[in-house]
């Protein structure tokens, strides 16, 4: 065997050691707390039996694999973070949850790590019973004979193939009718328990520490990349394992960019940056977004924008109370967005369906949970939409993009878009608008905030970052204490 291979056994093994500790703990809540939620699904449950599988494992290339994320639903309902299992719920049963995972195996262990088996799945996880993961297509059958209902949800499409044999082997003695489980677990999700709640702070909490890191080390001439090192340094000594989803670093025009996630250009002075980044932790993400200058200093253009996105936000966020619904509270924001644009000159109507939308193409509200963009009907019995209940957590984050070609090729926007307008209106509006945006060119202002409804109110969890123009620009006057300056403490 060549050096570096030896290297490499050696690196293989030492990283095994490392994760061994982390998998025996990974179970964040009490284990009464996953089968209270697995209980609430079997109410829901007309009999039948709900078959769940765990997210696949994601190959990279060659014999590495993605970092493994367990699917939220299958976590949610379980805690259990291994890949290669599932997991039945048999309401009417003796034994009413059976898991399936991988065995236990020495040489597999020594590669990445622990794996709690069969053993581990009944005494930690509080399965009735458990098996191996290989025996679960030859087990499977033996718990469908008999059940007229199946809840399945169809997602893991390689198995999808195999059950419709299943079935079709065992026909008249089982499932006639398949229902997704995933409409009542969803549901759950949407309202969170004072336990979830905890996670979802600290996720936010290291978040706008992230944030205020970044602001302080920001600088012309720094990579976004090198803010993105920075944000992240501060999520793992804090203990979150990983971002709740790429990091958005876009300076200068990458700032009129929604999902920009390169983060590899060198910012320059003038510059405004959108930073659109969440921590994970204990499975749940966190969502906060600032605009920062990178001079330190806005300019008088980007303070335009900024201050008519900060009022959309905040006017929306003030409006947030049980009862509302979650489509005024968007439709507020909508509304004040419009009238800053209006006064700009970056529109020329208030009323049409169709201009502020050049510029504000996004929602500005979404669910925030174990997922960024999380789960739950967004939908109501009017055009209020959903009627916000204490428990629940969401995103509030309203924008203005201004990009240098935002107004080439228009017809071919709005032909892809579906938004009604004529040739004509579109060249009139083209010509009305196009000194302004010329004026705001390149400038991006995206703010998002979370905030969890209560009992009286609301609460924003992710005031500690920065927001206001006075807030930003004075936080920028100081240092960071990132990767850096960690070092030079260190070597004190």
């Amino acid at each position: 065997m060549k050096k570096h291979s030896y290297l490499f056994l050696f690196a293989l093994l030492l990283l095994a050691r490392t994760v061994e500790e982390p998998s025996l703990h990974a179970q964040t809540f009490p284990k009464d707390a996953f089968a209270q939620r697995r209980q609430r699904l079997m109410d829901k449950m007309d009999g039948g039996i709900a078959i769940f599988r765990s997210a696949k494992v994601a190959n990279r290339n060659n014999d590495v694999d993605y970092e493994y994320r367990q699917d939220s639903d299958f976590y949610y309902l379980t805690g259990f973070e291994e890949p290669e299992s599932a997991f039945l719920l048999i309401p009417d049963a003796d034994k009413k949850f059976v898991m399936f995972v991988r065995p236990g195996n020495r040489m597999r262990e020594t590669w990445t790590g622990k794996r709690f088996g069969v053993k581990g799945a009944m005494d930690i996880y509080g399965a009735d019973t458990a098996y191996t993961i290989n025996e679960f297509e030859k087990i499977l059958p033996r718990y469908l004979t008999r059940k007229e209902k199946l809840y399945y949800s169809w997602n893991d499409k390689d198995f999808n193939e195999k059950l419709i044999n299943i079935m079709k082997q065992h026909r008249g003695y089982g499932p006639d009718k398949i229902i997704n489980p995933l409409q009542y677990v969803h549901e759950q999700r949407l309202i969170k328990s004072p336990e979830e709640m905890k996670l979802m702070r600290r996720a936010i909490d290291i978040t706008c520490e992230a944030h205020t890191e970044a602001m302080k080390a920001a600088k012309p001439g720094m990579y976004e990349y090198e803010l993105e090192a920075i944000i992240e340094y501060i999520y793992r000594k804090n203990g979150s394992p990983r971002p709740g989803f790429p990091s958005i670093v876009g300076s200068g025009p990458n700032s009129c960019i929604f999902h920009y996630e390169v983060n590899n250009r060198q910012t320059q002075d003038g510059d405004i940056i959108v930073i659109d980044i969440g921590a994970e932790y204990g499975y749940y993400s966190a969502d906060v977004t600032r605009t920062i200058p990178v001079s330190g200093k806005f300019s008088r253009e980007q303070r335009d924008i900024y201050e008519i996105v900060l009022r959309a936000q905040q006017e929306a966020i003030d409006m947030a109370a049980p009862g509302k619904g979650i489509r005024e509270i968007q439709n507020r924001a909508i509304e004040v967005v419009k009238d800053g644009l209006y006064r700009l000159g970056l529109i020329t109507d208030k009323n049409s369906s169709w201009q502020y939308r050049i510029w504000l193409m996004h929602a500005i509200s979404h669910w925030l949970g174990l997922d960024v963009q999380d789960v739950g009907s967004s939908r109501g019995k009017d055009e209020r939409g959903r009627i916000l209940e204490p428990g629940m957590v969401f995103a509030v984050e309203p924008g203005i993009y201004v990009p240098e070609n935002a107004l080439d090729d228009l017809s071919e926007l709005f032909e892809h878009t579906g938004l009604p307008a004529t040739e004509e209106e579109i060249a009139e509006f083209v010509e009305n608008v196009k000194p302004v945006a010329e004026k705001y060119r390149n400038i991006g202002v995206r703010i998002e905030d979370d905030v969890l409804i209560t009992e009286e109110g609301h609460e924003l969890l992710s005031s500690k970052a920065p927001r206001t123009i006075d807030e930003i620009e004075n936080i920028m006057k100081k240092s960071s204490r990132g990767p850096q300056e960690k070092r030079k403490t260190m070597s004190r």
